[in-house]
């Protein structure tokens, strides 16, 4: 099997290992708390704001990256 570029790779958490419904629930939580930063970034001020939205950039982020690599499982899988 070749190795997978960064992009796809799954994320490194060490010795942990997870089946493909924990990254989707992972993948799904981390959408989650991506919105409801979005959503409370509309009380705050707007340097507090800007700290939101950095935050959930980063959780999207590493959401989509759990997509692709979901996508790469289910690829591998049917190859």
């Amino acid at each position: 099997m070749a190795p997978s570029p960064p992009d796809l790779a799954a994320p490194d958490f060490g010795p942990l290992h997870l089946d493909p419904d924990d990254w989707r629930r992972l993948r799904d939580a981390l959408r989650y708390q991506g919105r409801d930063l979005h959503h409370r970034s509309y009380a705050v001020d707007a340097r507090r704001r800007e700290l939101l939205w950095e935050e959930m950039d980063r959780c999207l982020a590493l959401a989509d990256r759990i997509e692709r690599h979901l996508d790469a499982l289910d690829g591998a899988d049917a190859g």
